[in-house]
């Protein structure tokens, strides 16, 4: 199984590209990971937010020790 690392998926346009990628690949494992700044808005992932292939991280991409972690848990192919 693909799993894909997205950043920023809680904005605007990511979180339409979050949305898609969790119902087009229900095959693969996303990992949304963001900060949620004032672009973020986890409002805009309620109706995927329980999906089985779906994974919501709050965090900050420049945090290399979290990033560290999530590449060891997740073993990311994309």
């Amino acid at each position: 199984m693909h799993t894909i690392l997205l950043t920023g998926g809680a904005g605007f346009i990511g979180s339409h590209l979050t949305r898609l990628f969790v119902r087009k690949y229900p095959q693969y494992k996303i990992i949304n990971l963001d900060k949620l700044t004032s672009a973020g808005n986890m409002e805009h992932l309620r109706d995927i937010e329980k999906e089985p292939n779906y994974v919501f991280v709050k965090g900050d991409i420049t945090d290399l020790a979290l990033l560290r972690r999530l590449f060891e848990e997740h073993k990311f192919t994309a």
